[in-house]
């Protein structure tokens, strides 16, 4: 898998507060989509499209697929819990996520984990294809689709040792809330536990059937 890295967001305004500014460790913090994120393509693939407002991501995904992503500040990378919404309006049909050109999926959250020693060289500007070359990172992706039962663990074909789906919901439309605790499914996961959460990501894909996807990620908070 060849990555590149280059901007492909619209909608993104400047000015919105620091991820994690003047936040109690026992407080909630917002995620805010604006221009903190970064978006990572790949060769020969066409690139998901990204609509990015204070509260709220759109993906458009129409037979394509990228990856957006944050570096996250230090005060946030002891956060063990995430929340967010999403919604799906348009589905990806199932697929099977161990195999490589058959892994469509309306959406996955990544939640990016390293030692701590690295993680203190991961800075603002750290590209994510950067991460997941490293042996050290654990990516976890809580992912709407595949084919199997929510609650099912599917090493991805790319890193099967390092990069794993949680399913959570099946390839369908709908609108859900998740409150998920990082600390309980990594090790399970992984079978090593949350180190550093360095990174959060979002992504599409839907350059296999090829199909559209037309989803949503809102009132994202870590604590």
């Amino acid at each position: 898998m060849t990555l590149s890295r280059r901007l492909f967001l619209t909608g993104a305004t400047a000015g919105v507060a620091l991820v994690g500014a003047q936040t109690s460790p026992l407080q909630a913090a917002p995620v805010p989509f604006d221009t903190s994120w970064d978006h990572l393509t790949f060769r020969r693939l066409s690139p998901n499209r990204f609509e990015l407002s204070p509260n709220r991501l759109t993906v458009i995904s129409d037979g394509a697929s990228s990856i957006l992503y944050r570096i996250l500040p230090d005060n946030l990378r002891g956060r063990t819990n995430a929340r967010w919404t999403w919604q799906v309006e348009s589905s990806a049909p199932p697929s099977d996520l161990s195999q490589i050109g058959n892994d469509d999926r309306n959406l996955g959250v990544f939640f990016v984990s390293m030692p701590a020693d690295q993680a203190a060289r991961v800075g603002e500007g750290t590209s994510i294809s950067r991460l997941l070359r490293n042996r050290a990172v654990n990516v976890l992706m809580y992912t709407w689709g595949g084919n199997q039962a929510p609650g099912t663990v599917v090493p991805s074909p790319h890193a099967p040792d390092r990069l794993r789906n949680l399913i959570t919901r099946r390839p369908e439309t709908g609108r859900f809330s998740e409150n998920v605790d990082l600390a309980r499914d990594f090790p399970r996961v992984f079978n090593q536990p949350l180190e550093q959460l360095v990174a959060v990501a979002v992504s599409s894909n839907s350059e296999n059937t090829p199909t559209r996807v037309v989803a949503h990620v809102s009132d994202f908070t870590l604590n």
